[in-house]
């Protein structure tokens, strides 16, 4: 069963992206968000610990507060959800590429008339840049801003679709191309493993948190 973290009160206090010391993380009362603190103390692990870091100048982060584990139903023929994992949340951080030799607006979001100022859900909203590189992230909570904008074109991630041709944009799969899954303790978050990995959560078993 699903459970919010809004309720949750005493959270993470990190301080980002500073030097490149073993990274700690310190439980504390603060107003920031339990999904803005991991995210944000993921991306300082994966700068300045994860070789995938030196690969590429684009990654995609994603939250996700319910776990789960997928399995093969063989008479089906189809996978199902057999197993939630309530003590748990997790992170996910993967490689952006834009591929040079795909259709028109391949792996690129779309620019519309509705992508305004001030919207919310139409392009990711939430972004962090160091060294030359984007973390980025959706948050429909979050209003989308000119600098986000801004930013979404300097990286090429944008395609602008203002005349509503094509509508929905094509993104290719890379099935080698390797992500971080950072599962965090939903009870202490202070407790937490990196899996480095190609395949996408669900497919493989959570590892076990000491």
């Amino acid at each position: 069963m699903k459970t919010s973290l809004s309720t949750v009160s005493t959270i993470l206090v990190i301080v980002f992206f500073v030097g490149c010391k073993p990274v700690h993380i310190t439980l504390t009362s603060s107003g920031e968000h339990v999904k803005d603190a991991v995210i944000r103390h993921s991306m300082l692990d994966f700068s300045t610990s994860c070789k995938l870091y030196k690969q590429d100048s684009i990654f995609a982060v994603s939250f996700v507060d319910s776990v789960y584990s997928l399995a093969f139903d063989r008479e089906a023929s189809r996978w199902y959800t057999d197993t939630y994992h309530d003590d748990l949340v997790l992170v996910t951080i993967s490689p952006h590429r834009i591929a040079t030799d795909g259709d028109r607006c391949c792996d690129q979001f779309l620019y519309t008339a509705q992508t305004t100022v001030g919207s919310k859900g139409k392009l990711p909203s939430r972004h962090i840049e160091k060294d030359g590189k984007l973390f980025y992230w959706w948050d429909k909570e979050f209003p989308l801003s000119e600098e986000m904008i801004a930013v979404l074109w300097k990286y090429n991630l944008l395609c602008d679709d203002t005349a509503g041709w094509i509508g929905f944009p094509d993104f290719s799969i890379n099935e080698k191309l390797k992500g971080a899954h950072y599962y965090y303790s939903r009870q202490n978050l202070s407790t937490y493993k990196r899996v480095v990995t190609n395949i996408a959560e669900g497919y493989y078993k959570p590892p076990k948190l000491k």
